[in-house]
């Protein structure tokens, strides 16, 4: 089989490998090479793969989508990582990948605000209250 996994700034991984295990939303996967075609939905997670020659290998993979068609399995993810131990992906999906999603809760947050304001504006505008600035 061949590995792929593409982040919105490029290829981080092209291998063939003999696996893949990985974790989506409704659970734990590992595809073999006769593995049925498959698509599922990821959170932040360790992929594991064994390479053809039967070295295991990582990448943190946060939030994405695997795709498995014949020989192939592609993984488009928000971000990725290629580490070579399990402690050190760890740690970058608690800190980094963690991270983002405050940060993005916060965004989501001021931008929910400012829809509230403009839309209150424009109540405003439609009651007569508004004074134009005058």
């Amino acid at each position: 089989m061949k590995l792929t996994v593409f982040t919105p700034f490029g290829t981080i991984l092209k291998s063939k490998i003999l696996k893949v295990n990985f974790e989506t939303l409704s659970g734990y996967y590992t595809l073999l090479p006769k593995h049925i075609d498959f698509a599922a939905a990821m959170e932040a997670n360790i992929v594991t793969y064994t390479t053809t020659e039967g070295i295991e290998k990582y990448v943190a993979c946060h939030r994405g989508i695997v795709v498995k068609k014949g020989d192939t399995v592609t993984i488009t993810a928000q971000n990725a990582v290629l580490g070579e131990t399990l402690d050190e992906l760890t740690k970058v999906i608690e800190r980094e990948f963690k991270q983002i999603d405050e940060q993005r809760k916060e965004i989501n947050s001021a931008m929910a605000r400012l829809e509230l304001g403009i839309i209150r504006g424009f109540g405003q505008l439609n009651k007569g209250d508004f004074d134009g600035g005058i």
